[in-house]
């Protein structure tokens, strides 16, 4: 089971302010979304992963990664290959089928284009836990609220990331109670057997999560929360000398992806 909850193994990235990181993160899915050709995406995928290794954080996560969204990825280069409207034909099928928008030929645009968005899908999913795993939570909050996002909507997006590990850990403890009373998990073939497995699994879990969530409520109320006063904060923060450096690169990188793509660069 994944877990990408803060990782205590100190990286220059913990250093940095939660803004420069939220900034940052920001202009990578712009970039992300700007450029449609698998070479520009296959330099942004370097570069996460770079950042990647820069955190010191542990590789095996990336594959659990791309094995979740294996099926995923396969699903949209299939689409790509056979819908895409290409010029270049390299292998004919059948006829055309204009009822699907089917040429009848495989065409070099259409794979392409497939593999360049398998890469967006990768690109994503691997920068998007960055921000949690180099980040403490309060320090997150602190951040969204520096750079005046609603203080309601900050705590219930750190609040829903601080319940991740907490669900993950619930699931475990009850998939290994389940497997002490005779309840299996992994019957290949008969799908009765795994329904009744994955029942078991998640009833429990369900209103276990509904039990935090009131106990969250009444924790919540006792301590006033949305209480129309200014609100201060315990812990403080600032921008230093690597965080305008970072802000200047990421900066660059996005007025120069801007530039490349007016150009007409990046894309078919």
């Amino acid at each position: 089971m994944m877990n990408y909850g803060l990782k205590s193994q100190h990286s220059p990235l913990q250093e940095l302010d939660g803004r420069s990181k939220l900034i940052s993160l920001a202009v990578i899915f712009s970039l992300v979304l700007i450029f449609s050709h698998p070479l520009y995406m296959a330099v942004l995928l370097t570069l996460v992963l770079l950042v990647w290794w820069i955190a010191r954080l542990p590789f095996k996560l990336i594959k659990d990664l791309i094995q979740f969204i294996l099926m995923i990825g396969i699903i949209i280069l299939v689409v790509q290959i056979f819908f895409y409207p290409g010029t270049t034909n390299l292998l004919r099928i059948s006829k055309p089928v204009p009822a699907i928008g089917f040429s009848g030929y495989i065409t070099l645009e259409g794979i392409l284009f497939g593999v360049a968005m398998v890469l967006r899908l990768v690109v994503i999913m691997v920068v998007a836990p960055l921000m949690v795993m180099t980040t403490p939570l309060p320090e997150l909050m602190l951040a969204l609220v520096k750079l005046k996002v609603p203080y309601r909507f900050a705590f219930i997006m750190t609040t829903a990331l601080s319940l991740l590990p907490s669900i993950q850990n619930h699931a475990a403890i009850i998939q290994q109670a389940q497997l002490c009373r005779g309840i299996t998990y992994d019957a290949a073939g008969k799908f009765l057997t795994k329904l009744r497995a994955s029942a078991a699994l998640m009833v429990p879990l369900i209103l276990g999560a509904f039990r935090d969530s009131q106990t969250l409520d009444v924790a919540m109320s006792s301590r006033a929360f949305g209480a129309p006063v200014k609100r201060t904060f315990l812990l403080e923060s600032h921008f230093r000398p690597v965080d305008y450096l970072l802000l200047a690169f990421t900066l660059l990188l996005l007025v120069g992806g801007i530039y490349l793509r007016v150009l007409g660069y990046g894309t078919y």
